[in-house]
């Protein structure tokens, strides 16, 4: 009985130990999921395609002429080109800039977190300068993966007029201890997105629009963030879930109030 115990303890943290091994190599490819969607013809006009950093992104500047434009950061699995008909529609005062992450869409090469906060802080330099635009008109707005990133960037550059985060979370390692509580996955990350450490030094107003039925990132982590913020901030709880909550009547309807 004793051996047999034995033999089954081993198998199991055999088991344990390969599985803790396959999500410390594939965590890139956990977390990142690029994909491909063909935009719709009629905003190939507004393609905004920036090289920066030494590698060619693929994006779009919904240009209405207002004076204030949005900066979208999207989720760890949006091609932007899906989402380009969501924020011209959604947005009533507000151009909107939609940049794909590198590895995404048409964008070159291979995603990673300060590579993708490198980049945003790249391109939002690069837009003020081209567009001849102050920091305090524009709004950086995060989706799920992307509110990790908008936090980073707006520490870089506190000037924005304020951020919008949908979905957004306290860290990458909080995430994966609610989806995988069995691995010691917050201690083999090697993108942590620690938006938690950013949130008490930002003074710039935010907005945190939350899923009331998040299946995806736990709503409390949201919640965390938020409480963390360091200036103003509205939060806002919505009935929905993580993936459908930008069709929720009073998604924009805060959002267009928020940035008004």
């Amino acid at each position: 009985m004793g051996m047999m115990l034995l033999r089954i303890a081993l198998l199991l943290l055999v088991a344990y130990s390969g599985a803790t091994l396959w999500m410390w190599i594939r965590q890139e490819a956990y977390l990142f999921v690029p994909k491909h969607y063909e935009v719709l013809p009629e905003f190939e006009r507004y393609r905004w395609d920036q090289t920066v950093n030494g590698v060619r992104l693929q994006g779009w500047f919904l240009d209405k002429g207002a004076e204030k434009t949005v900066i979208y950061h999207g989720g760890n699995a949006e091609d932007l080109a899906g989402h380009c008909e969501v924020l011209f529609d959604g947005l009533n005062n507000a151009n909107a800039l939609l940049v794909n992450y590198r590895g995404y869409g048409e964008s070159e090469g291979t995603p990673g977190e300060k590579e993708m906060v490198a980049d945003c802080i790249a391109i939002l330099d690069l837009f003020c300068h081209e567009k001849n635009v102050s920091p305090a008109n524009i709004f950086l707005m995060g989706r799920s993966l992307g509110s990790g990133i908008t936090v980073q960037v707006a520490a870089a550059r506190p000037q924005i007029a304020g951020v919008i985060l949908v979905t957004p979370y306290e860290s990458i390692a909080a995430i994966a201890k609610f989806q995988y509580p069995w691995l010691p996955l917050d201690r083999m990350l090697r993108h942590p997105f620690l938006a938690i450490d950013h949130a008490p030094d930002l003074n710039m107003p935010a907005l945190i629009l939350l899923a009331e039925s998040d299946e995806v990132i736990p709503v409390e982590s949201g919640l965390k963030l938020g409480e963390a913020w360091g200036g103003p901030k509205e939060m806002i709880l919505l009935p929905t879930g993580h993936n459908d909550i930008n069709e929720h009547p009073n998604y924009f309807q805060a959002i267009n109030r928020f940035v008004k």
